[in-house]
């Protein structure tokens, strides 16, 4: 029967980020202070209204791939696959005939799956044997797909989840159906300052590609072979938009409903505990909803919890994007620094009046951080603290 006072940790983490090819360039890319955001040098996109996105650059394939495998591949999976080694190789668990039962898989991206969903690539890479599931559910995926992989162990259907997120829209096609729908910034002339996260002056968001990825584990078993807890996961929350329209717009009431969830899940305060929100917010319309559900959640009290967005940093990576900020929290936790949220000059009322990191790191004494990943129609919130 599942135990109510299990508990799931995280033992391995990996990404392929604009900043780099794996989870510590991408942790001193956000503590750095700059932005991986440029013109876009994959394609001539002189043409388009939007010319900047956060790009890989020169991506080969893992060499201790098999050439095969990664040949039938496509660079989302690619991606993925090599984020998903990486938290397995720090995770130090071992992947034999007696392991791979055990081991689930659970990938989020906004972008449709091709025939081969990326998490059957990830399952058949590392011969996972347990659960495993693809979510397209926009930028609450990468989250979902965490969240959903804790449940699982929780549940005991698996011991081991490799979960997280993967997109890679940088292309022609992607860049104008999201400017279409008038979300990304034409702030072509300096690109490092085109997203701005929470300020009255935002015009929208700018794509990026990449993966995150991570390794949960019951952790008892963690306990068992010695691992290495990076951290645990305390509390997940879903919701959806309740609206009659379709691809409805998040809203503070569900959005609030996801951090609720998260809150209160395992038994986690709203007020006391919660030191640090690493959110959503990615320079357009989510920004002022995200603030506005804090407010909802917290009260008064919300001028004692930090908040910081990594968007303006990275770009927005769809599907991708809740994971990398569930690995930003985990490196704060780990390290007491809190990434700054760049490009923030004026703070705009609407967003709720947050205490909005800025600028530069700034120092965290407290031990638990809460990870936001809202968009059209899925909000997703877990609570991350450190061992």
């Amino acid at each position: 029967m599942p135990s109510e006072s299990k508990r799931v940790c995280v033992t391995g983490i990996g990404a392929v980020s604009p900043f780099g090819r794996d989870a510590e360039s991408f942790w001193r890319g956000l503590t750095s202070g700059t932005s991986a955001v440029a013109a876009i040098a994959s394609f001539d996109a002189s043409d388009l209204a939007c010319r900047v996105a956060g790009e890989v650059h020169d991506y080969a394939p893992r060499e201790d791939m098999d050439p095969e495998a990664a040949a039938a591949m496509g660079r989302r999976s690619l991606f993925a696959a090599d984020a998903a080694i990486q938290a397995l190789i720090q995770s130090e668990l071992p992947i034999n005939s007696e392991t791979v039962t055990s081991i689930g898989v659970a990938i989020g991206s906004e972008l449709p799956a091709s025939v081969a969903t990326t998490a059957a690539d990830i399952a058949r890479t590392v011969s996972a044997g347990g659960p495993v599931s693809h979510l397209t559910n926009a930028a609450a995926s990468g989250l979902m797909a965490i969240g959903e992989a804790a449940e699982w162990i929780r549940r005991e259907d698996c011991a081991v989840a490799v979960a997280g997120g993967t997109d890679t829209p940088i292309t022609r096609e992607w860049i104008e159906h999201y400017d279409a729908a008038g979300m990304l910034t034409h702030a072509n002339a300096d690109p490092e300052r085109a997203i701005k996260p929470y300020d009255a002056t935002r015009d929208g968001f700018a794509l990026a590609e990449g993966a995150a990825m991570l390794v949960l584990e019951d952790e008892d078993l963690a306990i068992r072979r010695g691992a290495t807890i990076l951290a645990y996961l305390d509390g997940y929350g879903s919701t959806f938009n309740r609206s009659a329209v379709a691809h409805a717009a998040p809203n503070p009431i569900d959005a609030g409903r996801a951090m609720q969830a998260a809150l209160m899940k395992w038994d986690v305060t709203l007020q006391g505990e919660i030191d640090v929100i690493f959110g959503s917010a990615g320079g357009g319309a989510i920004d002022a909803i995200e603030g506005q559900a804090i407010g909802r959640v917290w009260g008064p009290n919300k001028d004692r919890l930090w908040v910081t967005a990594i968007r303006a940093a990275l770009g927005h990576t769809l599907g991708a994007s809740s994971a990398f900020s569930a690995i930003a929290a985990i490196f704060c936790l780990q390290s007491g620094l809190i990434p700054p949220t760049l490009n923030l000059t004026q703070q705009d009322p609407a967003c709720g009046e947050l205490e909005v990191v800025t600028d530069e790191v700034r120092r965290l004494h407290g031990t638990k951080a809460l990870v936001n990943g809202f968009g059209i129609g899925h909000n997703a919130s877990i609570v991350i603290s450190r061992p």
